[in-house]
């Protein structure tokens, strides 16, 4: 089949990897001139990328063993557990050469126009000029604010979207550990962090659905950071409702909304999405039922947001009260954040008292 995929993403570009290795017939169309670039996404793996058998030595940065929360009173509970910090430009090229050897062709400087019944409107930005393609499959994965997605007349119900603002800083730091910190006062809805990429050198940022810039600049300010280099970009939340298949369209990754809604991570979410669409494709199986697994998975990052998205102050102390103890860090320690329907139901079993909290969902 003639596949078209819009956006050379590592979801993009993973898809594309797949579909040309069955002996589909791929072209992938990045508008920007260099993949992986603008950088809009801290880069950070959990040890669940493994299942995906690949060699982290062209695009690994850093590797984290453990995870400091901080609540809003400075309370702190340190969960051991392992992360990657990857090179997005790199992680990212490391997808397109896979798709490249596998006989998938990519065009950069191609920016999605338009749909015109049955063709879509390709333009080379560098020469300023437009072609017409008749793909017998199109992907979408062009990123949160998708242009495909809604030149297909996907319904977005209600759909948010969160904005991060990123700086890279030097300093001291703790090499192997990501730093988070939580309350209204730091980052509404959402979490501030401060990744390491080696001792000196760090990823720090903010996400918020509004005011981001002024939560970041208060978080610098109170850290004694000055940006080396500033990195932001729009992450989507989650919906239940998204459609992500009609006609001969289909949605994968940030255009999928497939992002977590507690952490807004979407790499390996993103990266099952494509093996799942790939699947589907060739073998002519049910995306939407094949996915039912991955989306379960996300309803529950949904539902934790949507409690989290309502606690106070005094409910932030109380949960790193809970979670510090051995019990509990026991399951936090053994399930990764891509894996969260054990987490959640072990961590209930191990302190009911976590149980309060669901009053956030009615």
């Amino acid at each position: 089949m003639n596949i078209t995929i819009i956006g050379a993403g590592p979801i993009g570009c993973y898809a594309g990897y797949l579909l040309a290795k069955e002996g589909h017939l791929v072209t992938i169309y990045e508008n920007h001139p260099q993949i992986g670039s603008p950088i809009q996404c801290t880069g950070i793996l959990t040890s669940d990328f493994d299942q995906f058998g690949f060699s982290l030595d062209s695009f690994l940065v850093n590797t984290i063993d453990s995870i400091e929360v901080y609540s809003p009173s400075n309370k702190k509970i340190v969960i051991k557990q392992k992360d990657y910090i990857v090179c997005r430009i790199k992680f990212d090229n490391f997808f397109a050469d896979k798709a490249r050897k596998a006989g998938a062709k990519i065009l950069v400087n191609h920016s999605f126009q338009r749909k015109e019944g049955k063709e879509l409107i390709i333009k080379d930005t560098k020469n300023n000029t437009e072609i017409r393609v008749n793909p017998d499959i199109v992907i979408a994965a062009d990123g949160p604010l998708s242009p495909t997605a809604k030149a297909f007349g996907f319904y977005y119900p209600k759909r948010e979207n969160y904005y991060g603002v990123q700086a890279v800083v030097e300093g001291t730091f703790e090499p192997h550990t990501i730093k988070t910190y939580f309350g209204n006062d730091v980052c509404p809805g959402l979490f501030a962090w401060i990744a390491p990429e080696s001792a000196t050198t760090a990823r720090v940022g903010v996400a918020t659905l509004k005011n981001s810039k002024y939560y970041f600049d208060r978080f610098m300010k109170a850290h004694h950071f000055t940006a080396k280099e500033m990195q932001a970009g729009t992450i989507p939340v989650y919906h239940p409702q998204q459609r992500l298949h009609k006609d001969n369209c289909y949605l994968v990754g940030d255009a999928a909304g497939y992002v977590k809604a507690t952490t807004l991570g979407g790499l390996i979410p993103g990266l099952q999405q494509a093996e799942i669409l790939a699947r589907c494709i060739t073998e002519k199986k049910n995306y939407c039922r094949e996915l039912k697994p991955l989306r379960k998975r996300m309803w529950t990052h949904l539902q934790v947001h949507k409690i989290m998205d309502r606690f106070s102050d005094a409910d932030w102390d109380r949960l790193i009260s809970y979670v510090n103890q051995s019990k509990v860090q026991e399951v936090f320690e053994k399930y990764t954040r891509d894996n969260p329907i054990p987490l959640v139901s072990m961590a209930l079993l191990k302190e009911p008292r976590f149980v309060r909290f669901m009053k956030y969902l009615f």
